[in-house]
């Protein structure tokens, strides 16, 4: 038995009037939109949240040496903030494209 294999969106939509299939897209498509946007604005307060605890670091320096020590050693963890927020934004957006994709191929 060679079955032909159905696009994901095919197999949700399956039944559907083509107004509520259209709904079901655009309603993925919001999701991944509203996605993204909620992540960028934690990213956001991440990054203040990080510029704070620089800020309270750089004010108990007693001298620059110890300024500039302290904010080397707070470097690794805002590269790793960074990149994770990163490799989050990309699976985001990976999963819009995905959706929009096979909305265009349907």
């Amino acid at each position: 038995m060679n079955r032909k294999r159905r696009s994901p969106r095919a197999v949700l939509t399956a039944g559907m009037t083509a107004v509520q299939a259209q709904a079901v897209v655009l309603d993925r498509v919001w999701s991944g939109v509203t996605m993204i946007a909620l992540h960028e604005a934690d990213s956001l307060q991440g990054h203040l949240n990080a510029a704070q605890e620089r800020l309270l670091i750089a004010r108990r320096a007693r001298g620059l040496g110890e300024l500039l020590r302290d904010q080397v050693d707070l470097l690794p963890e805002s590269r790793n903030r960074l990149r994770r927020d990163h490799q989050v934004r990309r699976q985001l957006w990976r999963g819009l494209a995905q959706e929009l994709g096979a909305r265009r191929s349907a």
